[in-house]
C-alpha cells in the first residue's frame, strides 16, 4: 500500500513539473521548473511541520531558501515569501548561525512594515520570538510572541494559519521561563485544538510539548507522578512517529526519551546512565553538524550528566570537543556584525561628528534650563508646604474653636435640662411633704401624697442614674462583663419584669422562632436596652399590643431585635432626632429622654447598631442588631 502511495505521488510531481515546464516556456517568465519544484518541496515542509527530512537536509534547504527568495519577493502575493523567510530564519537557528537569524527576522519586521502584510508582521515577530528562545532570552520570547498573537487577534483569516504554531512557541518559552500556570494555559488550547483534529501535522509537537511539561513538573515539584503522566505521552508520540517517520520527530523522540531518563535518575541513579546513552547515541548518529544548535545542546545535557555522575575527565573531554565549535561560531558571528559596523561607520562618519557637535550645544542649553527649571520648582515645592503648613494650623486652630464652643454650648444645654427636669421632682416633693405635715389631713390624702413623693422620687432616682450611665459610657467608665447567655431566656424575663409594672392596657406580647440562643453579651445591659425600648412603648400605646421579637439574621453572625407598638406613632420629622439627649415626644409624659440615647451607647459599645423603622407607619418599630460572637472580647471593663 505505501508502494502505491509513492507511485501516486511521484506521477503528481512528474505532471506537475511538465506543467510548470510549459508554463515557463509560453511565459518566458524568470521562474525554471527546478525552482518551481524546490518551492514545492519547501511547501510541503512547512504543511507537514517539520524544518527538513531525509530528501532535503538543512543545507538543502538554506541554498534553496536563499536562491527563492528574491523570486518570491518580485511577486505581489507576499504570502509565500513571509512563510519562507520565517522558515528560513528557523533553520539559520538549528544551524547555529544566530546572527543571521537576527538580521533575517529584522529584515522581515521591516519588509512586512513597508508592504503593510499583516501575515509579514505576525512572522516577523515569530521569527523574533524564536530568535530570543534559543538564545536563552525566554521572557523576551514570550513578550515577541505576545505581540504576535495579540495582533493576530485582529485577523480572522490568518488564525488557520498562525495560531497554534504560535501558541505552541508561547508554551516552550513560558515552560523555559519558569511561568508553569501560564505555560499550562496555552497547553490546554493546543490539546483542545488537536482534539479537533487528531491527524492534524502539529499533532506530534502538541504532545510532545505536554511531556516536557510534566518533566518540568517533576523536576520543578519533585514528584515523581508526572513522570508516569510523560512516560503515557511517550508511547503517543512514539505511536505518531511510526506513523509519520519524520527525522525532526525521531529527534524529538529520542530527546525527550532522554530528558525523562535524566528527570528519573533523582529516584533511579540508574536512569542517567540511559539518559547518557541515548544523548551520545544522537550526537554521533543523528548530528555530524558540531555548529548545530541540536549538537551543542545535546552535548550540553551530556556534560551535565556526566558531571552528576562524577565522571568528569569524559565531561571535560565533551566540553573541549564543544568548545572550539561554539568559539568559532561566536568568531564568525562577531566578525559578520564587526564587518556591518565599519560600513555603516564610514557612510555615518560626517554625519556623527555634526550630531555630537549638535548634542553637546543641545546638552549645555538643557543643563542650564533644567538647573533653572530646578530652582523654580524647589521654591514652588517649599512655599506649597508653608502654605499648606498655614492651612493646616488654621483648620486645626477652627476645630478647637468649633470644638470649645461646642463643649460650653452643651455644658449650658445640659445644665438648663438637668435643672428644668430636676426642679419638676423636687418641687413635687417639697410640696408634698409639707402638705403631709398639715393637721386635719384625711388618711386618703395622705396616701395619695405618699404615692406622689414614691413616684417623684423614683423619677429623680431614675433620672440621676441616666446621667451617671450616660457620663459612664461616653467616658468609658462603664463596665460590661461579657459572657455566654441565653438571648431567649433574658427576653422572657423583661417580659416578665415591664408587664409586672406596666400602666397601659396594651397587651405584651413575646415572640420568636427561636427555642434558645447563646450569645455573648452583658446581660443586664441587654435587658436595661430591652425595658428602656418597652417602658416607652407603653408611655404610648395605651390600648392595642407590645411586641418584642427575635430573629437571627441568615446572612450575618447577629441577632435581630425589634418593638413594636401599635400607639400613636411618631412623626417622621421628630424621628431623626430620637436618639439625642433630653428628647422627647411628649414633653406632658414623665421621663428623662437620655433613655433611647442611653440605648444607643450600649448597643454601639457591644457592637450592633439601633434605629427606628420608618417604614412602620402603624404605630413605632424600634430596630437593634446584636453579634452573636464577640471576638477578641472577652470580659470587658473600661
Amino acid at each position: 500500500m505505501e508502494t502505491n502511495k509513492t507511485n501516486k505521488t511521484l506521477k503528481i510531481r512528474v505532471i506537475l513539473l511538465l506543467i510548470i515546464g510549459g508554463l515557463s516556456a509560453l511565459g518566458g517568465k524568470a521562474w525554471a521548473a527546478d525552482d518551481f519544484y524546490k518551492l514545492q518541496r519547501l511547501r510541503d515542509l512547512v504543511e507537514r511541520g517539520v524544518i527538513y527530512d531525509r530528501q532535503t537536509p538543512l543545507d538543502s534547504v538554506i541554498r534553496w531558501g536563499e536562491s527563492l527568495l528574491p523570486l518570491l519577493s518580485a511577486k505581489e502575493n507576499k504570502e509565500d515569501y513571509f512563510l519562507l523567510y520565517a522558515r528560513l530564519v528557523e533553520v539559520y537557528l538549528v544551524k547555529g548561525d544566530i546572527s543571521l537569524a537576527i538580521d533575517g527576522s529584522r529584515q522581515m519586521y521591516t519588509e512586512a512594515r513597508d508592504f503593510q502584510n499583516m501575515l509579514g508582521s505576525i512572522l516577523a515577530k515569530q521569527a523574533l520570538g524564536d530568535t530570543y528562545r534559543v538564545t536563552g532570552m525566554s521572557e523576551k520570547a514570550v513578550e515577541f510572541y505576545q505581540q504576535a498573537l495579540d495582533e493576530l487577534q485582529q485577523h480572522d483569516s490568518l488564525q488557520a494559519v498562525c495560531r497554534l504554531p504560535l501558541v505552541l512557541r508561547m508554551s516552550v518559552a513560558l515552560q523555559q521561563a519558569g511561568q508553569l500556570e501560564e505555560a499550562k494555559g496555552a497547553l490546554d488550547e493546543l490539546k483542545d485544538s488537536i482534539a479537533l483534529n487528531p491527524e492534524h501535522p502539529w499533532a506530534f509537537y502538541v504532545w510532545s510539548q505536554e511531556i516536557t511539561y510534566h518533566i518540568v513538573c517533576s523536576e520543578r515539584y519533585g514528584q515523581k507522578k508526572y513522570l508516569d503522566d510523560a512516560r503515557v505521552g511517550m508511547t503517543r508520540i512514539d505511536s505518531i512517529y511510526s506513523q509519520t517517520k519524520e527525522l525532526n520527530h525521531l529527534f524529538a523522540l529520542r530527546y525527550l526519551e532522554g530528558a525523562y531518563y535524566c528527570a528519573l535518575g533523582k529516584w533511579d541513579n540508574n536512569a542517567y546512565e540511559k539518559a547518557i546513552d541515548i544523548y551520545n547515541g544522537m550526537r554521533i548518529g543523528m548530528f555530524t553538524n558540531k555548529g548545530s544548535v541540536y549538537h551543542r545542546m545535546l552535548s550540553a545535557k551530556i556534560v551535565q550528566l556526566y558531571t552528576l555522575r562524577g565522571r568528569y575527565e569524559e565531561a571535560c573531554q565533551v566540553y573541549k570537543d564543544l568548545y572550539p565549535v561554539v568559539d568559532s561560531i561566536a568568531s564568525q558571528n562577531y566578525s559578520r556584525q564587526i564587518n556591518t559596523l565599519k560600513t555603516k561607520y564610514t557612510v555615518d562618519q560626517l554625519a556623527i561628528e555634526t550630531e555630537e557637535a549638535h548634542n553637546r550645544l543641545l546638552m549645555w542649553l538643557l543643563s542650564g534650563t533644567l538647573l533653572l527649571l530646578l530652582l523654580f520648582c524647589s521654591m514652588a515645592f517649599w512655599l506649597k508646604r508653608l502654605q499648606h503648613a498655614i492651612r493646616l494650623s488654621t483648620e486645626k486652630l477652627e476645630i478647637s474653636r468649633q470644638h470649645a464652643e461646642n463643649a460650653t454650648r452643651a455644658k449650658s444645654v445640659f445644665l438648663s435640662n438637668m435643672s428644668h427636669e430636676i426642679r419638676t421632682p423636687l418641687n413635687a416633693l417639697s410640696g408634698f411633704s409639707g402638705l403631709l405635715t398639715e393637721e386635719g389631713l384625711d388618711d386618703a390624702t395622705r396616701v395619695q401624697c405618699n404615692e406622689i413623693i414614691q413616684q417623684n422620687s423614683e423619677l429623680l432616682l431614675k433620672l440621676i442614674d441616666d446621667v451617671i450611665d450616660l457620663s459612664s459610657l461616653e467616658f468609658g467608665k462603664m463596665q460590661f462583663n461579657m459572657a455566654p447567655h441565653d438571648a431567649i431566656v433574658i427576653c422572657r424575663n423583661v417580659i416578665d419584669t415591664v408587664g409586672k409594672v406596666k400602666q397601659t392596657q396594651a397587651e405584651l406580647r413575646f415572640e420568636s422562632d427561636l427555642t434558645s440562643c447563646e450569645v455573648v453579651t452583658d446581660d443586664s445591659r441587654l435587658q436595661q436596652v430591652l425595658i428602656n425600648l418597652l417602658i416607652n412603648a407603653t408611655k404610648f400605646t395605651p390600648q392595642g399590643s407590645i411586641t418584642l421579637r427575635v430573629e437571627k439574621l441568615a446572612e450575618e453572625d447577629s441577632l435581630f431585635f425589634s418593638v413594636t407598638d401599635t400607639g400613636c406613632g411618631i412623626p417622621l420629622e421628630k424621628q431623626g432626632s430620637l436618639f439625642q439627649r433630653f428628647e422627647k415626644l411628649n414633653e406632658n409624659v414623665q421621663g428623662s429622654g437620655l433613655g433611647l440615647s442611653i440605648c444607643q451607647l450600649i448597643i454601639e459599645h457591644i457592637g450592633g447598631k439601633i434605629w427606628i423603622d420608618p417604614a412602620y407607619t402603624a404605630g413605632a418599630r424600634f430596630c437593634f442588631t446584636h453579634p452573636i460572637h464577640q471576638e477578641g472580647k472577652e470580659e470587658i471593663a473600661q
